[in-house]
């Protein structure tokens, strides 16, 4: 799901930072994988608007999650129907167990650490046992969101080659392949991923903590700490920081930006094409205005109108997640590059990118419903209409004109 900030503060100044994508991050007195520019101030409207929505977020991204997990769930089962099998329902139903997990891992997050907790580190909340749950949670979150990730560029390049090269596409953009390469992402996801689950360690120190109210709490305060104590586990720190900064930050987004408009160029010239053979194509004279003579080209041109349409929509998916991960991924950067960029910039504004990742994750359930036909009517049929003896006739028809709409659109459309 994902590369934002969930953070919490300890009042002697060490903060640790941990994302929707289970990267944590610890601010000390040199906080960035190096000083290459010059230090950024501190922005006061950046702290106002942290002031503002951080009491707030927790309870937003605990509903957000709640209906994220349950659309993913639905996705899953929809998606999942015999009538549903194609090479794209595979990646997306493997994209909407990633995503769900990703918010099922965030949602105790935020219970524990904006709702029933609070957001204020003190010993009685910052415990040994939940600095554990955030080790689990950093490093199965950064596999699961990475998973996500990876599988949205596989559904690009799927569609791509599907809709650039017709008669190949179909042989190259099968189910099998589709799955086969759902297993390739997992397991090559797992191997980078692997370094980033080495250099976490959970820390504890004894502070004299300042609350809000004036009082004094003196205990021991845990957290999870980046391994840097030897020169060894620094350079580690640094290679893994890079490491997910390009395979699992920029190099996606740039390469779902590239398919994105390759896409979009290849629909345009469909496009052409289905209106050069819409005027070659004769009409009857019938009241329907059916296809005559030129019914093949006809059943090209509907072909290509609904392989459009299925685009469109797995383009919107694509650009739902470039316009929430790109940002992330600029800020998590620069925030390795210039000092006191995360302190001052990335933290202010963690809460807002971790809801606008959530709010991706969750999204993926509307757009089909609102943008596939055959997905919305699949879900009205499994969980809306109730079979009757009544509706024997009405079952044998939509049988039979799913079948038709099952080998249509078997290795393509959604």
């Amino acid at each position: 799901m994902l590369h934002s900030s969930l953070k919490y503060f300890i009042n002697n100044g060490t903060n640790s930072n941990i994302n929707v994508s289970g990267e944590i991050y610890m601010l000390h007195e040199t906080s960035t994988m190096g000083n290459y520019v010059a230090s950024v101030e501190e922005i006061s409207e950046l702290k106002q608007f942290e002031t503002f929505y951080k009491p707030i977020h927790g309870y937003l991204a605990a509903c957000v999650c709640v209906f994220g997990v349950l659309a993913n769930i639905l996705n899953i089962v929809v998606l999942t129907r015999k009538n549903m099998l194609t090479s794209t329902n595979v990646i997306l139903t493997g994209l909407a167990i990633s995503d769900g997990l990703t918010m099922a891992l965030y949602f105790p997050w935020a219970l524990g650490m904006y709702i029933i907790n609070g957001v204020e580190a003190r010993p009685s909340r910052d415990t040994y046992q939940l600095a554990q749950f955030q080790m689990a949670y950093a490093i199965m979150s950064v596999i699961v969101h990475s998973v996500s990730i990876w599988l949205t560029v596989t559904l690009a390049v799927f569609r791509y080659v599907f809709i650039r090269f017709p008669r190949r596409g179909v042989r190259l953009c099968n189910i099998e392949r589709a799955k086969t390469a759902c297993g390739i992402v997992v397991a090559a996801v797992l191997f980078v991923c692997l370094p980033n689950s080495l250099t976490y360690e959970i820390v504890g120190e004894n502070y004299n903590i300042t609350l809000k109210d004036g009082s004094y709490v003196n205990g021991t305060v845990y957290w999870v700490d980046v391994k840097s104590a030897t020169g060894f586990w620094e350079v580690f720190k640094n290679l893994n920081f890079w490491v997910q900064a390009i395979f699992i930050k920029l190099l996606p987004c740039f390469l779902l930006t590239v398919f994105s408009l390759l896409l979009l160029k290849t629909m345009r010239d469909a496009e052409k094409r289905r209106k050069r053979l819409l005027n070659k194509v004769p009409l009857s004279d019938g009241e329907s205005g059916a296809l005559s003579s030129g019914s093949n080209t006809g059943k090209k041109i509907k072909k290509t109108s609904r392989s459009n349409r299925t685009t469109r929509m797995l383009l919107t998916v694509v650009f739902m997640f470039i316009i929430t991960n790109t940002p992330q991924g600029i800020l998590s950067v620069l925030s390795g590059l210039i000092d006191e960029f995360f302190h001052n910039v990335y933290m202010p504004l963690g809460d807002l990118l971790d809801i606008m990742t959530l709010l991706n994750n969750g999204i993926n359930f509307v757009l089909y419903c609102t943008m596939s036909k055959q997905f919305r009517e699949t879900f009205i049929k499994i969980f809306v209409k109730k079979s009757t003896g009544a509706n024997n006739g009405v079952r044998k028809t939509t049988t039979y004109i799913t079948a038709q709409d099952t080998q249509a659109t078997r290795d393509s459309d959604v």
